[in-house]
Order: structure tokens, then sequence, then C-alpha cells
């Protein structure tokens, strides 16, 4: 679990996150009001945008978009809403994503880097709470994800070496879904798309700590990982932030 200490983003961000936990403290329907992502992890950037998971009681009714205007109102000049989440852009060009959710119905992906900002629960909970969700779900077609990796590392591979830097980074990308598939929650490393083969090796070697590839895949002549031990920095890619799909929902 992330340090629960850390700096929460720069002044921008805290005074967003200040209007967010003043907007619902006195809202019966709310449990918590936590942040996760860089912000939570304290990997983050100026421009990075802040992820919001708002836990409500169970049975309590949200409409995401008229959750949107009653927080920003005519700020909100962007909003993607879904059915229990929104991304959403200020006028301010900041970005954030909220969404909101009983307790039981926590993502297993935020767990990593959540913090409870104002509230009755704990990081703790909403962390034992997404372990319980990923439980509950399919077991996960192993052998088919491992596959998915090899073919898509096969193809990082050739991409690099026809000079389409770019077709590799999307490769490695979906390498890290396929292992956050095997996982339950994201791999929390910190890549850079500058070095699509340094990323590359690094995902394998996460992939190959957990997982047996099999002299079959293993055939397959993949890059070598390189030494040293597995990467414990926290993050993602270095870039500046999008809309991510309604604050790491399940």
């Amino acid at each position: 679990m992330t340090d629960q200490t850390a700096p929460l983003g720069s002044p921008a961000h805290q005074a967003l996150i200040t209007h967010v936990v003043a907007h619902y403290a006195d809202d019966d329907r709310i449990r918590a009001v936590a942040v996760f992502g860089s912000v939570g992890a304290g990997t983050w950037h100026e421009l990075s945008d802040v992820d919001f998971d708002v836990v409500t009681e169970d049975g309590a009714r949200v409409d995401p978009g008229a959750e949107i205007a009653a927080l920003f109102g005519s700020r909100a000049v962007i909003v993607l809403a879904g059915a229990d989440a929104a991304d959403v852009v200020l006028d301010s060009r900041e970005e954030l994503s909220v969404r909101w959710h009983p307790l039981r119905t926590t993502s297993p992906n935020i767990g990593a880097t959540v913090r409870v900002i104002a509230g009755e629960l704990s990081a703790a909970d909403l962390a034992e709470a997404g372990l319980a969700l990923a439980a509950e779900r399919s077991a996960p077609d192993e052998p088919r994800r491992l596959d998915a990796v090899v073919r898509d590392a096969l193809y990082a591979q050739k991409a690099l070496a026809r000079g389409k830097r770019w077709e590799a980074v999307a490769a490695v990308e979906r390498i890290r879904r396929s292992l956050t598939d095997l996982r339950g929650r994201r791999d929390g490393l910190h890549l850079d798309p500058a070095d699509p083969a340094g990323a590359l090796a690094t995902v394998l070697a996460e992939v190959q700590a957990d997982h047996d590839l099999g002299p079959r895949r293993r055939a397959a002549r993949l890059i070598r990982p390189r030494t040293g031990t597995r990467p414990r920095c926290p993050g993602g890619w270095r870039r500046q932030p999008t809309g991510r799909g309604g604050g790491g929902g399940p």
C-alpha cells in the first residue's frame, strides 16, 4: 500500500481535493472520499489528473452527471459520464475522474495507491474490499493470457526492429493489461515510453516473476529480462493525463 503521509499533489491538486471533500462533508450517502493513482501514490506531476474514489452507502442513488454539475457547475466544460463514474475537464484545464460505489464493489485496481481523505473508512478497508471483489470474479484463463503476453512481446520486438517505436509501446501496454487480468490488479510499474525496449524487458520480468511461461512459450525466444531486482516504483507511463474510463472501476 502507498505511503499514507506523502504530499497529496500540487497546491492545485490539494485545492481540488479540498473542494470535493467539503462538498460531501454532510452528505449522508457518502462513507468515504479517497484518491488513488499518481496523486495518491505521491508520484504526481503538476499536469497529473486527480482520481477520486467515493464510497457510498449501500443502495445510495448516484447520477454521475448530476453529481458533477453539483460539484463544479459551469466549471466542468467536458463531462464523460458513465453508469457510476465520470471523467471531467474543468475550465482551468484540470482533469479528474470520479467513481461512486458501495464498498463491496471497490475496484482491486486502486488498492496499491488509494488514500482515504475523509470519512469512516480506511485505505485498508478499501484495499481489502477490492481484493474480495477480485476473488469473487472468475479465474482468468492463464494459458490464454500468457499466450497473449508472448504474442505481444514478439510484436513489440518486431516493431522495434522496424523502427516503429509507438507500436512497440502499444504492445507493451497490451502485455500490462494481460498482467492485470492475471493478477486482478494493476502492476504499479513506472515505465518510460522513450525506452520501449527497456519497458518491454521490465514488464516481461514482472510476468515471469509470477508465472512460468513453459518450454513452448520460451521457444519463442523473447527478449531476456534485464538483470536486477523487480521494479518497485509505482506509477505508469510518463505522459500527460487523459480520461481514464471512470476512476478505475472494476
